[in-house]
């Protein structure tokens, strides 16, 4: 039967109900007994009928036992009202109905899950499930080759619900014709971003409690290890820290350096390095291609150079390496 063959069976009322309303509605209203007589009912049924009809303030009912039909457009919205608060307090009722899920899954399993995953479709599903799991913090290490689709909407759905996302960044990962607008816009979508010259795997660990690293770099597989092992949980939370210690910065959510002793104030002349100057900088840590870094800031490779020249003279250097010395020296990195 379609949803709109009984409409009102979505609100707890089954054809029969149903068709006993219509009755009603066209006569006005009505008795048990008129019902018997029009519809072929036993009185019982009759009975039943109507009561649960004013039960759910379709009808009401006089001293003398007639019911009398009251108008459909405010009793049924009134009816769907009240089926809708029940509907949600069900809903709610699922954060402790999971936590009762949860535990029971806890004790009846020894041992934290560890396996290995392979195949694109198998990976891809515990990847997205990991992350839409995710209540406190997403920590990934990022590098190609990137064998599945763009992942910024979960992780624009993560920070939407209060999850931080982290990422560390290989610089090849920008080497590509497009790999940046794969990525996404780092600083828009609320990531905190950082890029290394090099990364060893590709890791995901969502809540410090379940983690998947890869377990090749081979473009043509895709097999990877998926754990909730305290022990192993620990050694990537430690590989993670220590990337995202020494990686350089790209995003401004992460670029609350304390003032160095040449910020301009009273009596000085030094400046803050421009949002562009910083991830020039960054990039420049990380080794990134000029061909890379222009894509990323969406000029011109020819453009890009002639900017950096203009960074070097306001540095005083010549090359990448005084560019990092001098921009330490006035605490821009």
């Amino acid at each position: 039967m379609a949803e709109t063959d009984a409409p009102m069976a979505l609100v707890g009322l089954d054809a029969d109900t149903e068709a006993v309303y219509r009755e009603l509605l066209t006569r006005g209203g009505g008795t048990a007994e008129s019902l018997v007589t029009a519809l072929g009912l036993n009185r019982d049924q009759a009975v039943a009928h109507l009561e649960r009809l004013h039960r759910n303030g379709l009808l009401g009912r006089r001293s003398s036992g007639e019911y009398q039909t009251v108008d459909p457009r405010h009793a049924i919205a009134a009816l769907v009202e009240s089926r809708t608060r029940q509907l949600a307090a069900v809903r709610d009722a699922a954060t402790s109905l999971g936590e009762l899920f949860d535990e029971a899954r806890r004790s009846g399993t020894p041992q934290p899950d560890t396996r290995t995953i392979s195949g694109a479709e198998e990976v891809g599903d515990c990847y997205y499930r990991l992350k839409q799991a995710a209540r406190r913090e997403i920590c990934e290490l990022e590098r190609p080759p990137y064998l599945l689709a763009p992942n910024e909407p979960l992780d624009e759905a993560a920070i939407r619900r209060g999850v931080r996302v982290r990422a560390v960044y290989a610089a090849a990962s920008f080497d590509d014709d497009g790999g940046w607008q794969d990525l996404g816009s780092l600083v828009s979508r609320g990531e905190e971003a950082r890029v290394v010259p090099a990364l060893p795997v590709k890791l995901a660990l969502v809540d410090r409690s379940a983690a998947m690293v890869s377990l090749t770099l081979d473009g043509g597989s895709t097999d990877c290890l998926y754990t909730e092992a305290p022990p192993l949980i620990e050694v990537l939370s430690e590989l993670f820290d220590r990337y995202w210690a020494v990686a350089a910065r790209l995003s401004e959510a992460d670029t609350s350096a304390a003032p160095g002793p040449d910020e301009a104030g009273p009596g000085g002349g030094a400046r803050r390095p421009t949002e562009e100057e910083r991830q020039l900088l960054a990039l420049f840590a990380a080794g990134v291609k000029d061909d890379a870094i222009a894509r990323q800031l969406g000029v011109s490779t020819r453009t890009l150079r002639r900017r950096i020249q203009n960074l070097y003279a306001d540095l005083g250097t010549t090359n990448r390496f005084g560019a990092g010395v001098a921009a330490a020296r006035r605490n821009w990195l």
